[in-house]
């Protein structure tokens, strides 16, 4: 694959085409997780606008999971999605990834933070940024990020996909 764009909506669309958008990378493993968390991301947080603290909430009230779904239903949300812009080059891969949110203060989230050690969320931006991809930028007002992986000493080709045996 050179070049696509992929539209996605819910949690697990964001999961389901990041695993199979690392697959393009020379080190798929490394991609997977960081992919991950941009578009859950994307979704959770731009999309259907939970911010930080309500996240926090929703998590320790069991109750994350009913608000994504409430949240995906309603009115003012159903209709929005996210995009990755998937682009080789000669020398880089690059993941495009906005929503339709109203975009964050992404600069607090780019390194590891001590306030946010013990936090039960909050730090997928860090783990991304620092052991997934090899640059990541925010754009605009937060809503838009590119992730790039350097493919200078990697084959520029696609990862061959092991099959998997079928069970009995």
């Amino acid at each position: 694959m050179q070049e696509g764009r992929f539209r996605f909506q819910t949690l697990e669309d964001a999961r389901v085409l990041a695993t199979h958008l690392a697959r393009t990378c020379p080190e798929p493993e490394r991609a997977v997780q960081g992919l991950q968390e941009l578009m859950v991301n994307a979704v959770e947080h731009g999309n259907l606008g939970i911010c930080y603290a309500e996240k926090g909430r929703y998590v320790l009230a069991g109750t994350w999971a009913e608000e994504i779904e409430r949240r995906l239903a309603a009115p003012e949300y159903s209709q929005r999605f996210a995009e990755v812009d998937f682009r080789r080059s000669r020398g880089e891969l690059s993941f495009t990834i906005s929503d339709q949110g109203d975009g964050f203060d992404w600069t607090e989230y780019m390194d590891f933070s001590p306030e946010r050690a013990f936090d039960i969320h909050g730090r997928g931006i860090a783990m991304a940024r620092h052991l997934s991809f090899d640059s990541l930028e925010y754009l605009g007002n937060g809503n838009t990020v590119i992730a790039r992986f350097n493919l200078c000493g990697h084959s520029v080709g696609l990862n061959p996909v092991k099959p998997v045996a079928a069970q009995a």
